[in-house]
């Protein structure tokens, strides 16, 4: 019986039970020629900006995630508006948990991008910034100069005040 597969390096099909045959993978084979020495290659890694987004976005919609929408709406993301895979989670970070908006009209997907996406580059810029050129500086000398003055605001009593609605009935106030 022909055992028939493809080589993960050359991409040529090839019977792996007449022509030498190495495991590259789980489910992978090569040609001995094309391995020197057998040697297994790696799988290609997963991209771990694209993990970090999908754990993002578990964690933020939980069970409401449809995943076939969120991948397609990143795939167009990434095609049309040359948006980043941490620029789309740092979007839905700002939008979610900066701005504590809820997620019951996103319906499952991250429609909501595009319209944050440069609010959130904005913020996270401004961050940036403020980070840059605080960097050098000593905390310890400024909060020595700044005195906190606390004001208590007088305490204000109200008395309690009755409403007579009927004209016959008399209400004390004691």
């Amino acid at each position: 019986m022909a055992h028939y597969v493809i080589c993960s390096v050359c991409g040529k099909r090839f019977d792996r039970d007449k022509i030498q045959a190495v495991k590259s993978g789980a489910r992978r084979y090569a040609h001995q020629t094309c391995k020197p020495d057998g040697e297994i290659v790696p799988l290609p890694q997963i991209d771990q900006d694209y993990v970090d987004l999908m754990d993002c976005i578990k964690e933020i919609y939980k069970d409401e995630v449809n995943y076939a929408l969120v991948k397609k709406q990143i795939k167009q993301y990434q095609e049309e508006y040359n948006y980043t895979l941490s620029g789309i989670k740092k979007s839905l970070v700002y939008f979610y948990k900066v701005k504590g908006n809820p997620i019951d009209k996103s319906k499952g997907g991250i429609g909501i991008v595009p319209f944050v996406y440069k609010d959130a580059y904005n913020y996270y810029y401004s961050l940036f910034v403020a980070q840059s050129q605080n960097e050098n500086k000593n905390l310890q000398q400024i909060t020595s100069k700044i005195k906190e003055i606390i004001i208590k605001p007088p305490k204000i009593k109200e008395k309690i005040r009755f409403f007579n609605l009927g004209e016959d009935e008399e209400v004390d106030d004691e």
